[in-house]
């Protein structure tokens, strides 16, 4: 697969190389790391990976990563930034939990696609978080139906997300760890037990 890095993007000490075709980190992937909610030791699913943010930043705090994405060009970004960063992450190619069914972890992380579709125009970075707003509806029944099995996750909403995508929500312990107002939308990352 042929690769071509759009942007470098420097945080926490680490260095993430951005491919094409791959989500660059944002606002929403920032407000994430800073409420992982992870400690050293934890096994961290990290769904959805893109460039492989929350799962260095998990590495990086010591936990133990696996990173998942539908995309093959962030699965290969994800491998790529690993080893730029020296840090130990397992990233595989899949839908949501597919490629991990049955596999326990102490953290699961996802920050999930939420602005409308159509929005952006198509050859915007940003139009990749777009492709399918229902994903985080797929997500929360996933968890809720036990396809891996995990102690917390920490997702983002958006005042953005459609509310009928949420509505799985309600099968869990949901608590709010934090907030960030931007000038069109506040997010949220949301703490969920089962």
């Amino acid at each position: 697969m042929g690769v071509r890095v759009r942007d470098t993007v420097r945080y926490q000490g680490l260095r993430l190389l951005v491919f094409e075709h791959v989500y660059p980190p944002s606002d929403d992937s920032f407000l994430l790391a800073e409420h992982q909610g992870v400690a050293r030791g934890d096994r961290v699913l990290d769904v959805g990976t893109g460039c492989g943010i929350q799962a260095l930043v998990a590495a990086d705090r010591g936990c133990e990563v696996t990173a998942v994405d539908v995309n093959p060009a962030a699965v290969l970004c994800t491998r790529w930034n690993a080893r730029l960063n020296g840090l130990r992450v397992r990233a595989l190619e899949g839908d949501l939990f597919e490629p991990v069914e049955g596999e326990r972890f102490d953290v699961v992380l996802f920050n999930p696609p939420y602005l409308p579709a159509g929005e952006l125009p198509r050859d915007d970075p940003l139009s990749a978080a777009t492709e399918d707003p229902a994903v985080i509806e797929r997500f929360l029944r996933g968890l809720a139906d036990r396809r891996v099995e995990w102690e917390e996750a920490r997702i983002v909403v958006s005042t953005l997300t459609p509310e009928e995508h949420l509505q799985p929500l309600d099968r869990f312990e949901v608590e709010t760890v934090a907030r960030r107002r931007l000038f069109f939308e506040e997010l949220k990352v949301l703490a969920l037990r089962p």
